[in-house]
């Protein structure tokens, strides 16, 4: 079965729940010249990914979208979330009770309960091959932190102090990173269909300079768009009281995917890109 437009509003909340609001890239204020070569401009994104420490953080979210009316809706939720690189995640959110969303290494689920009383979850492995229908998507988890898997099989142009990093697939679009050229932290990642149409875009800023060489971005904005190329819905989440966590504070049972636990509504991914309902 296909999700409602209620389950697509929070599984576009879950994707978007480690992330944080910024304004369209501009011109940055010092102009810096790029890397000259995509291996050049993937070597430092890597380094920077190596670099990333686990961290911890309160988040403040806003999730906008549009009813069948075409009426504005907008919630708000506040929770606390856990990032340990490369991809392990953890929120729980005080919003229709409690929502609660999880990565590890292989899977990843997202529980609303009471008010729903619904668990969707499914495999990491076959969420990569949703990327471009899967609003919930743990793989983009990391790149909400601004950590961007790049490899030299992308391109590299440059334009107005950003290096523009695109990863084509059949000779069109799926992916593109603007990176500010003088810090190169990435400011702005849009995700593209099989048709070259952009559907999400999502835009990184205020990075926080904290502890240890800590450097998260504090406010990203994610929008979804339509067939027409409209933006359907946004999500912004500001991350405060950002800290690095020490391994005692890395609680593993956070990461391991929960039991049914009395869930009257249970939802796997399929190949199709869909979530089932289960028994």
């Amino acid at each position: 079965m296909t999700v409602n437009n209620s389950l697509i509003t929070f599984l576009a909340a879950a994707m978007a729940i480690l992330s944080g609001c910024q304004q369209s890239v501009t011109q940055p204020k010092q102009i810096c010249p790029g890397k000259p070569t995509i291996a050049r401009a993937a070597a430092v994104l890597q380094l920077q990914k190596q670099n990333a420490q686990p961290m911890g953080a309160s988040a403040d979210c806003t999730f906008a979208w549009r009813d069948e009316k075409d009426k504005k809706k907008e919630e708000r939720v506040n929770g606390k979330m856990i990032f340990v690189p490369p991809g392990k995640i953890f929120f729980r959110g005080d919003k229709f009770g409690e929502i609660r969303f999880g990565a590890n290494e292989a899977e990843f689920w997202l529980r609303v309960k009471p008010e729903m009383d619904s668990y969707w979850f499914g495999s990491k492995q076959q969420a990569a091959q949703c990327d471009e229908t899967l609003l919930l998507n743990p793989a983009q988890v990391a790149e909400a932190l601004g950590i961007v898997e790049i490899t030299p099989d992308w391109k590299l142009s440059y334009y107005n102090g950003y290096d523009i990093l695109s990863l084509h697939k059949d000779g069109k679009i799926k992916k593109r990173v603007y990176v500010n050229a003088c810090d190169y932290r990435i400011e702005r990642v849009e995700y593209f269909d099989v048709c070259g149409m952009k559907k999400v875009l999502m835009e990184l800023a205020d990075y926080w300079p904290g502890d240890d060489g800590l450097m998260v971005p504090s406010k990203i904005r994610i929008g979804y768009f339509d067939s027409l190329g409209l933006e359907e819905s946004s999500v912004q989440i500001e991350l405060k009281h950002i800290r690095s966590l020490p391994p005692e504070k890395q609680k593993k049972k956070l990461f391991q995917r929960p039991g049914r636990d009395g869930y009257e509504h249970l939802y796997r991914l399929n190949e199709n890109c869909e979530f089932e309902r289960l028994q």
